[in-house]
């Protein structure tokens, strides 16, 4: 595992040089399984990023990484069903149909390949895309997709000795799923983004250091607040193997996990690792759970490097993988 440490560029702006993306002009409406899906489209090529959210998420938390990605190709966040813009999903909510509602889109766009980037939940759904769709598959970005304890604590697995031995992550994920599916009137939004007290309580099991964070910043957390399919997905969630098929993925995985995270702690970082070979594993210091808005700069960075490996020197190997580990900190 490679540490990243602070250098304070916490809520640093991913996309400090040139205006502000105008992302009205990128926003669009298609038709999946019956349903509208709404997602961002930028960049161009055969090879896509496929960007998909977490349990309180849309689109627009990718809106730090995305300029980022389109320098490497065409990059697309979308709103899965039931979330954002999207429309709620005329089926039974699953992981399964969350990857086929992405591969759908992808499929829809033309794109060859894919990296799919998935951020918390994001992880497994990221996982059953690679499964079931190997032939668009070329690689994976997991961000804080490391979602054992998450799972394990909505399934009610464990309960017990997982609150004695994390009570803070447990309190986390438990207000995530409580609070997450319901909508913020606007004046408590513009409420939580003035006052730091404010800040600090509504959005600790999220980020770091919510006082530290731009009222931009705050605007886009709470964006994907109040979205219909938290509960169905939260017991999709709870009935399913995160990692199931792990065994099944042979292309190469990104690991990025954050060392202030208690939605996917650290120990699921280092349990995930050690699962899978074919991962190269990156915590982040200083940083909690919405990394791609609390550290994009770092981030970024980290992206950039795996690309460089994935796309132009192929699958990185175990041994190559085992000598990361070999000079890890830890």
């Amino acid at each position: 595992m490679i540490r990243i440490p602070a250098d304070g560029d916490y809520g640093r702006s991913g996309s400090p040089t040139g205006p502000p993306t105008d992302w009205s002009a990128h926003e669009r409406d298609t038709v999946i399984d019956g349903r509208r899906v709404r997602y961002v489209d930028i960049g161009e090529g055969p090879l896509g990023f496929v960007c998909v959210h977490g349990m309180g998420g849309c689109w627009q938390h990718f809106s730090q990484m995305l300029p980022a990605l389109a320098r490497h190709g065409r990059a697309i966040a979308l709103d899965l069903p039931g979330f954002g813009e999207s429309q709620m999903p005329l089926r039974r909510t699953t992981l399964e149909r969350f990857a086929d509602t992405a591969a759908t889109l992808a499929s829809q766009l033309g794109l060859q390949r894919v990296i799919f980037v998935g951020h918390s939940m994001g992880g497994p759904i990221a996982l059953r895309f690679a499964r079931r769709h190997p032939q668009l598959t070329e690689s994976l970005i997991l961000l804080a997709g490391a979602v054992q304890t998450f799972s394990a604590l909505l399934g009610l697995r464990g309960l017990r000795h997982i609150a004695r031995q994390q009570p803070r992550d447990t309190a986390a994920i438990y207000t995530e799923v409580l609070t997450c599916g319901i909508p913020i009137p606007g004046f408590a939004k513009r409420a939580i983004a003035r006052h730091s007290r404010l800040r600090t309580s509504a959005l600790w099991p999220y980020v770091h250091r919510p006082r530290r964070l731009q009222a931009e910043t705050i605007a886009l957390i709470m964006a994907g607040a109040g979205a219909r399919a938290v509960l169905p997905t939260a017991l999709a969630i709870a009935t399913s193997d995160p990692y199931e098929g792990l065994d099944q993925i042979q292309c190469p995985i990104l690991s990025i996990g954050a060392e202030h995270d208690h939605i996917a702690p650290v120990a699921d970082l280092q349990a995930f690792d050690r699962m899978a070979p074919q991962a190269s594993t990156v915590l982040l210091e200083d940083c909690g759970h919405l990394m791609m808005l609390e550290r994009p700069v770092a981030l970024n960075e980290q992206v950039d490097r795996f690309l460089a490996q994935a796309l132009n020197g192929g699958p990185q190997t175990r041994g190559h993988l085992a000598e990361k580990r070999n000079a890890s900190h830890d």
